[in-house]
């Protein structure tokens, strides 16, 4: 069933975010992160400060503008199948968002320039990345309360940040041109070879 056509007011939206996403990359990438302000960009998208702030809350938002729907999928990935073994509903769903980070490969390598140019935004990055590995532990539990299970999910969501963290510096660090699944795999299996 082919999907229903976008309408004019959609559209505008789309373009509107698009404008403004461009605009801040762009004025990041030449003025710094720090040095640019919102009204910068939305003079620079054409829009109105007001409007800026309608799609973009936070500055620090036109940086990671997919953080939040990431975090949803990713999410959405790890509890698919609640009678799935964790270790495995894991290791799927990290390898599911390869291959969404994959799609999304330009932005992906501006973002990490960006990052890597400021502290600020680092520390941000830091941040967000305690709500995947908060999901991961999660998932790890199964359930379970006690506190060893809790130290046990911990240690292990911690190691799979790794893996995670290890493979994408990888990938950005060789202009994202490497598959990222394969070194997220690679990455699990040397993972896995020091648990046993």
């Amino acid at each position: 069933m082919d999907a229903k056509p976008l309408g004019r007011r959609e559209k505008r939206k789309i373009e509107t975010r698009r404008a403004l996403l461009e605009a801040a990359y762009r004025l990041f990438t030449e003025r710094g992160y720090e040095a640019t302000t919102m009204d910068d960009v939305a003079d620079a998208a054409g829009v109105s400060r007001r409007t800026a702030f309608r799609y973009f809350p936070t500055k620090d938002q036109l940086v990671f503008p997919e953080r939040d729907r990431r975090l949803a999928f990713f999410r959405a990935i790890l509890t698919e199948d609640p009678k799935a073994e964790p270790w495995a509903a894991i290791r799927h769903a990290v390898l599911g968002m390869a291959r969404e980070y994959e799609g999304d490969k330009e932005w992906l390598l501006t973002q990490d320039r960006l990052v890597q140019a400021s502290p600020e935004l680092a520390g941000l990055e830091i941040r967000f990345d305690k709500a995947f590995e908060d999901a991961i532990v999660e998932r790890l539990r199964n359930g379970e309360r006690t506190k060893a299970a809790a130290r046990r999910a911990r240690v292990l969501g911690a190691a799979v940040m790794g893996v995670i963290r290890a493979s994408l510096r990888e990938w950005l660090d060789a202009g994202a041109t490497d598959d990222l699944q394969r070194l997220g795999e690679e990455g699990f299996e040397v993972l896995e070879r020091g648990i046993r």
